[in-house]
């Protein structure tokens, strides 16, 4: 218990008021109840999350709700995520609350962004921890989608295990496109087991991706059979979520 107050620690960036607010306070006082109840949201694996050293979470982007769904129990770690600068101008809010509440990395698309690289290689380099969604942006049907080769670099110049994550449900509850949440739903997230750098690395950026991909896929077709049982079929809604992924050897890896 005494991890949560040890400021500190969990970062070395941010001042202790912002610590206990942004990332005690809110994840677990407001944002876990809230989506306990009225998204009836669940975790599983989170025996995976490392308590210490630096790890590279690697998820499945549905909606708005997953950098909070993934940080709730990354958030004694003080997580910074890769999100694109785009939302900055999309959403004021949310381009507050990700970039400075949240404290993310703002990531320029298409041609490569070296002073993000930078930052989330510094987080690594100090034993912290970062977290990418390769899509690059929310899913539009709920399938996943091509995975950014920056992932790997990530990876390669870091050297950090990899924590793969896994989100179903989100989409439904709120969907690209979608100004405001749906309310109701079942939302689940899955951490999976780390995976050790070198192992990803003597693998190449195509086949390494590949396999994070294919786990990913897994645990969230698995995610997703969780749900349509405790719904009794009502959701998640069919369409492209129920296909896996895995079959085609994944999506193409985007350059």
């Amino acid at each position: 218990m005494l991890r949560w107050y040890q400021f500190k620690r969990r970062s070395t960036r941010l001042p202790w008021y912002h610590i206990l607010v942004w990332w005690t306070i809110v994840p677990y006082g407001i944002c876990r109840p809230l989506l306990w109840l009225i998204w009836k949201a669940r975790w599983y694996g989170v025996r995976n999350v490392p308590d210490s050293g630096p790890a590279i979470f690697i998820g499945n982007h549905q909606s708005h709700f997953d950098p909070v769904l993934v940080g709730i129990h990354v958030s004694l770690r003080c997580p910074r995520s890769l999100a694109r600068e785009t939302l900055r101008t999309d959403s004021r809010f949310w381009g507050w609350l990700i970039g400075t509440a949240f404290d993310s990395i703002w990531l320029k698309q298409g041609a490569g962004d070296p002073g993000a690289m930078k930052a989330a290689l510094n987080e690594l380099k100090e034993g912290r921890v970062s977290v990418i969604y390769p899509e690059g942006r929310r899913t539009p049907d709920g399938s996943i989608k091509e995975f950014k080769r920056g992932a790997y670099l990530l990876i390669k110049r870091g050297k950090a295990p990899v924590i793969p994550v896994a989100i179903e449900g989100a989409h439904d509850a709120w969907p690209s496109g979608r100004p405001k949440p749906r309310f109701g739903g079942r939302i689940k997230t899955m951490f999976g087991k780390p995976i050790p750098a070198e192992e990803l690395i003597a693998m190449g950026p195509d086949d390494a991706l590949a396999h994070i991909y294919g786990i990913i896929e897994g645990m969230r077709l698995h995610l997703r059979q969780m749900i349509r049982k405790e719904s009794r079929g009502r959701l998640p809604r069919p369409g492209a979520g129920d296909r896996d992924g895995r079959v085609s050897g994944g999506p193409d890896v985007a350059s």
